[in-house]
């Protein structure tokens, strides 16, 4: 579990460079990335103690608030909008992805079942209803985010392999909307690529039926069999609208 900690602080430290490279950007998404990691961090590193120490349900829950901070999901999610709007498009991107493998992972292994399922529905309905009265590409994609969690966390609970099928394909969505939108006011001769590329970022991220993340969600669908799905599904129709 201590080489799990040291892990995560050296991808914080790491990530930090990345959100700044060159001192030029604002750094309020950094210091507040920072903040949120290190409190994660200190709590993670009290519950092991903890642990150690034998006192089992307090270590637990103290871990788990700690990932739940770091990995930025319901109920401790509302740090992920304002940091991603005011980061870069690349910074952002790997926020919404790369960063979220190793505290998902260990949160499904220290985290009860019934907290999960209660954790994936709350995801999918704030992840649906949050980004409806949004006008940033940025925060809306954030959103976006939270329910295709629910769904990577739906498919983690049953299959590492579930999980990693849809984290690949929603890391390309990912990378593909962003890149396009990242083109948008470079080059007028870029315009159809970063069209391009755009669409077909969202078009993944939509789950619309002949793009990989429809196949992404119809794998999570088949290999679960909790109702819980029913709120992961109506969380994405009700994101299809923005």
């Amino acid at each position: 579990l201590v080489g799990v900690w040291l892990g995560m602080e050296l991808n914080l430290y790491g990530f930090l460079v990345i959100m700044n490279p060159d001192g030029h950007y604002i750094p309020e998404p950094c210091v507040k990335y920072f903040v949120v990691q290190s409190t994660g961090s200190i709590l993670m590193l009290g519950g092991f103690v903890l642990l150690m120490q034998q006192f089992v349900a307090g270590g637990l829950m103290m871990s788990v608030v700690g990932t739940v901070l770091k990995s930025g999901i319901s109920p401790l999610h509302s740090w992920v909008p304002s940091t991603i709007k005011n980061s870069s498009w690349l910074a952002g991107g790997l926020m919404l992805t790369w960063q979220k493998v190793a505290p998902l992972i260990l949160l499904s292994m220290i985290m009860p079942l019934g907290g999960m399922w209660m954790v994936i529905g709350l995801m999918a309905m704030i992840g649906a209803v949050g980004g409806l009265n949004q006008n940033s590409v940025r925060i809306m994609s954030a959103y976006s985010s939270f329910v295709h969690t629910s769904w990577m966390l739906l498919g983690l609970t049953w299959s590492t392999v579930v999980f990693m099928s849809y984290f690949l394909v929603y890391s390309v969505s990912v990378g593909l909307f962003f890149y396009g939108c990242s083109l948008m006011n470079k080059l007028s001769m870029m315009s159809q690529l970063s069209g391009a590329a755009s669409g077909m970022g969202l078009m993944m991220l939509m789950g619309m039926p002949p793009f990989l993340g429809f196949l992404a969600k119809v794998l999570v669908f088949l290999m679960s069999s909790s109702a819980i799905i029913v709120l992961c599904i109506m969380g994405s129709v009700i994101s299809l609208k923005y």
